[in-house]
């Protein structure tokens, strides 16, 4: 039987250690598997191995963010912009369609802040493309039925 003052230890030789440490086995220093023949042990590096490169940028957008209105608007109108084209969103400005959709729709609350970054680059790319180009007329009708909602709101609003 194991002596519950004794803490286990792992030995972590990543990137983040200038020689193999030994560490305590808990969720503060290691992830652990959490399916599969390995279930429970902990991965072969720890946290701070596993998040080296993150940290060596810190600048970089890592983590999450919560979906806001505005961020969801622009994913509406990068929707409307290529026509729903998956092979605009996926080939042409690298990010994956069903993404963009549901952010547009309002089913993803929580995203990753390089997706959103990606998608704001999205956007800002593709209005260059449709000042030099023309934009679609999906666009340009979605826009005229926005403007008008819009007109309309503030003749009920008084403003």
């Amino acid at each position: 039987m194991s002596d519950p003052s004794f803490a286990q230890v792992k030995v972590c030789t990543g990137p983040a250690h200038a020689q193999p440490i030994s560490l305590p086995v808990n969720e503060n220093n290691w992830n652990f598997h959490r399916s599969g023949p390995k279930a429970g042990e902990p991965v072969a590096r720890c946290k701070l191995c596993v998040n080296w490169t993150k940290l060596l940028d810190p600048s970089g957008p890592h983590g999450f963010a919560t979906v806001s209105v505005e961020l969801q608007t622009f994913a509406k109108e990068l929707v409307e912009r290529c026509n729903g084209s998956a092979h605009r969103l996926r080939h042409h400005h690298g990010v994956r369609p069903e993404t963009v959709k549901a952010i547009a729709a309002g089913t993803h609350k929580r995203i990753q802040k390089k997706t959103a970054l990606k998608i704001l680059r999205a956007l800002n790319e593709q209005r260059k493309i449709d000042r030099r180009n023309g934009h679609s007329e999906s666009f340009r009708l979605a826009r005229m039925a926005q403007v008008q909602r819009e007109s309309h709101i503030r003749s009920l609003s008084g403003y």
